[in-house]
């Protein structure tokens, strides 16, 4: 018996992007939208600009970028629209989703162009009705484009906030189109909570949807066959028929990832609320020294110039008698540098601030970098960080101390970009820092979880030769003739 042909509302398809997912996209499948989809979706028609702060595995790529800008080019002829992934794999990604959703859908194959292997890319996508989504990375590469609709994904994850206003939110200026911006938030800092309470943003509507809270229990009306248990400190995830453990996550990572709330607990060594405490919006940096101050610098050396190798990291802190607090004024950090340049901007930056005292990493390499630049006349010593780790304990319990003291002055001028750019690279090391126990060797071990913890290293380095170095005292500084005979800097800058 042949199945009877399903009969498509016209109507509908063109003007609920519910219907479009539901009955097209689903069919067949029985799978739905749960009501918090809906309401996205609602909103983006009703507000034209939004963004959503929503739980980690939430549907919000695959409803907000695949279905709805799929569904604004299939009832959009000539249109274009761009989304924007934090790096290029990512929203290479996101376009294959679209890619495989328009092949895989038989009432969409119509979208696909006679020309396929020369319209469609791994960034671009032309329809036969000449609509076109393009997908990039968060850059200002997107200047010049006009767009009829963008989307911003994990918008947490970006770091250089001013180009989502120079660069990225004026492609929709021209064609008044529509915005999008999701993300799960990863500091208290980052653009989401930008968005939600900067008032230049004011045009764009903003809610949050976590996993449980006033809107409900959203993670299990997401995933209905499932229980969300607390106990013994910890969150279950459970089969709702067998109650098996499915999933479980300690209370630091359902909270960041899944209840919206940046993680600031006694877990972590630099919380949210001790860095943010240091915060200064009015200071940001400068590149010379000033009169009656003393400047130190912490270095952390990359230990080759490939382009996969770590930073070189140099960090200046001021330091005035008057005050206990010591100020970042400025932070060079640099990937793929040789020897020769490394040395040659150590020796640069010494020289401009007129240091006192310099501390730099003396493992490996470093050892060597510190002889040469001795030589040169740079007031440095070796910190050699010891294989019980207990050096680097002290060096990151002094950066500890200094927070909770709220011992340093961070600027963070959103008018500076060197500025914004360098500080947010350091707010995300000092929230990925903390302290992880080994198992195999029953040990406390204080280092990164990120990436990288080269800017944490530099910082903590210059912390400790300024905080063990009294003011106008210090006399022992192995350097130029100059140096040694004037500890207290008396500089020619105003």
């Amino acid at each position: 018996m042949k199945r009877k042909k399903r009969k498509i509302d016209a109507k509908k398809l063109k003007t609920d992007p519910v219907y479009f997912i539901e009955e097209i996209i689903y069919e067949g499948t029985g799978w739905k939208l749960t009501k918090f989809q809906k309401e996205w979706l609602k909103l983006i028609e009703d507000k034209h600009r939004v963004t959503f702060m929503a739980f980690r595995s939430s549907g919000k790529t695959r409803q907000l970028f695949v279905h709805y800008f799929l569904w604004k080019a299939l009832i959009n002829p000539t249109t274009q629209y761009l989304i924007i992934s934090k790096t290029l794999p990512q929203a290479i990604e996101v376009l294959k989703d679209i890619r495989i959703t328009v092949l895989t859908t038989p009432i969409l194959k119509t979208m696909i162009p006679s020309n396929r292997s020369q319209a469609w890319s791994r960034t671009e996508l032309e329809f036969a009705n000449h609509s076109r989504i393009l997908s990039k990375a968060y850059n200002d590469n997107v200047r010049g484009l006009h767009v009829d609709g963008l989307g911003c994904d994990e918008m947490g994850e970006y770091q250089d906030h001013e180009i989502l206003r120079k660069a990225v939110l004026p492609t929709i200026r021209a064609k008044r189109g529509f915005f999008v911006g999701v993300g799960t938030p990863k500091s208290e800092l980052d653009l989401l909570h930008e968005v939600e309470r900067d008032p230049g943003f004011s045009s764009i509507y903003f809610d949050r949807y976590p996993a449980e809270g006033d809107k409900g229990p959203l993670f299990e009306r997401r995933y209905p066959d499932t229980v969300v248990d607390h106990r013994d400190g910890a969150v279950h995830i459970l089969d709702k028929k067998t109650s098996k453990t499915l999933e479980t996550y300690n209370n630091m990572t359902w909270s960041q990832e899944f209840l919206l709330k940046p993680v600031s607990t006694e877990d972590k060594l630099f919380p949210t609320s001790m860095i943010e405490a240091c915060i200064d919006q009015n200071e940001s940096f400068y590149d010379l020294p000033k009169n009656n101050h003393q400047y130190f610098m912490g270095v952390d050396f990359a230990m080759s110039a490939n382009a996969g190798s770590d930073y070189t990291v140099i960090t200046i802190l001021e330091k005035h008698i008057s005050s206990k607090k010591l100020k970042i004024v400025y932070i060079d950090r640099s990937k793929g540098l040789d020897y020769t340049l490394q040395k040659q901007k150590i020796i640069e930056l010494a020289n401009r601030f007129q240091i006192t005292k310099a501390l730099g990493d003396e493992n490996t390499f470093g050892k060597v970098f510190i002889y040469d630049l001795k030589a040169e006349g740079v007031p440095i010593d070796g910190f050699k960080f010891s294989s019980s780790n207990k050096s680097k304990e002290d060096v990151i319990k002094a950066l500890r101390d200094q927070f909770e003291k709220t011992g340093f002055v961070i600027p963070y001028d959103r008018n500076d970009a060197l500025t914004l750019t360098m500080v947010n690279h350091l707010i995300d090391e000092l929230s990925k820092f903390g302290i992880i126990f080994n198992m195999r060797s029953k040990t406390v071990q204080f280092q990164g979880t990120g990436k990288h913890d080269d800017m944490v290293i530099s910082l903590g380095l210059a912390n400790y030769i300024a905080r063990n170095i009294t003011m106008g005292v210090f006399s022992a500084i192995k350097g130029t003739e100059r140096r040694r005979n004037n500890p207290f800097l008396i500089s020619k800058t105003k």
